[in-house]
């Protein structure tokens, strides 16, 4: 059996700049309009450098979705260490949100592609469900400690659910209607007005089943 290929410093660094050109590509022209071609001559790579850190496309979106995956789900944690001090979970999350809506607005619409291409691609699928869950994960940790005895895991689950579903749809709302449906607005008053009910939940006993 050949041994694993290992990626030096060097090559790290070239596939960073491969996936931030593809990123672009992207962003300009869309999934499917982009070219191999396109990837490598925006990121000055030749194609033998391409596909030594990537089969294909599609890895470098699924690379992408991951590296965006792990980089907002940081900055969550990060700022709602602070927040726990202060108890104003809700506020944190709202501050979070906002910050992701301009790159969720680039984020999103090629998302979008790779919904309705995962149906025939499992692989697409399979990143785009990994993505899902770990945001919906991350909320879920992050408000566990706010209402906590007000509510059970499933139900936490389903709020969570709800925050992020809420994101991608006032995301999508913004990029199809921009004058008039803005996502930052949107998602400051939602979560205002998420806060607001979370004060009323009565405490669940502690020995209530998980739902």
């Amino acid at each position: 059996m050949a041994a694993p290929r290992r990626r030096n410093r060097t090559g790290e660094s070239k596939r960073e700049e491969i996936r931030r050109a593809a990123y672009d590509c992207f962003r300009a022209g869309g999934f499917h309009a982009t070219s191999v071609d396109d990837i490598c001559a925006a990121a000055g790579a030749s194609k033998g450098s391409f596909y030594w850190h990537y089969a294909s496309k599609q890895e470098v979106f699924v690379d992408i979705l991951e590296t965006w995956t792990r980089e907002v789900m940081d900055q969550l944690y990060e700022q709602f260490e602070e927040a726990v001090i202060d108890a104003d979970y809700v506020a944190a999350i709202t501050e979070a949100l906002k910050r992701e809506v301009k790159r969720g607005r680039v984020i999103v619409p090629l998302w979008l592609e790779f919904i309705a291409q995962g149906s025939r691609e499992p692989e697409l699928q399979a990143a785009v469900s990994k993505f899902h869950r770990r945001a919906r994960s991350a909320i879920a940790s992050i408000l566990r400690p706010a209402v906590a005895g007000r509510c059970s895991e499933g139900e936490l689950q389903a709020i969570a659910a709800t925050i992020f579903g809420a994101y991608l749809g006032l995301v999508v709302q913004d990029g199809a209607d921009p004058e008039r449906a803005h996502a930052v607005d949107n998602v400051s008053m939602f979560m205002a007005l998420l806060g607001r009910l979370f004060q009323y939940l009565p405490h669940v006993a502690p020995d209530a089943p998980v739902q």
